[in-house]
């Protein structure tokens, strides 16, 4: 996928020319919906009074979100979509995001993820998302902490106010 997102949907429409005005309502309300969770400072959802102080400061940014949770990329996808290949290439990457095709991914979701790969992209580290934690082992490691695999933590002791 183009980094650019003028430049995927130039090909897209290239291959799909039939279907441009759909693939630009389609991406055009995936971008809709990014637009509107960007907006807000995402902290906690599940905390009622947070949620409401963020409706107050971008009431029309919840209710796009409140408008789409209940939906899925496949339905939206087909409300502008006929092409059966194309729809196929939408369930291919949703499936990639979220494992399900697109009948089974929430549209927020999809949303977030088609959208973010060409607003600020989307980076996995050298060696998958396992390197992460390979990487931060091998920091404390190095910092002089053990690793102990597998063993449960049920008392965290400190001294000098430092996790011993």
């Amino acid at each position: 996928v183009h980094r650019e997102y003028n430049d995927f949907i130039e090909e897209l429409v290239s291959k799909f020319p039939h279907e441009k005005e759909g693939i630009l309502k389609f991406y055009g309300t995936c971008w809709k919906i990014f637009n509107s969770l960007n907006s807000l400072e995402l902290k906690s959802l599940e905390e009622p009074l947070y949620l409401f102080g963020q409706f107050f400061k971008k009431p029309l940014e919840c209710l796009t979100l409140a408008y789409y949770l209940p939906q899925n990329a496949g339905d939206i996808a087909r409300e502008f979509i006929k092409d059966q290949q194309l729809l196929s290439f939408i369930d291919a990457e949703c499936f990639i995001v979220s494992t399900v095709n697109a009948s089974k991914t929430p549209m927020i979701n999809a949303s977030m993820v088609l959208c973010d790969r060409h607003f600020g992209g989307i980076n996995y580290p050298v060696g998958g998302v396992g390197g992460i934690a390979v990487s931060l082992a091998n920091g404390l490691v190095e910092k002089g902490s053990a690793i102990r695999y597998k063993a449960n933590v049920t008392n965290v002791i400190l001294e000098n106010g430092k996790a011993v």
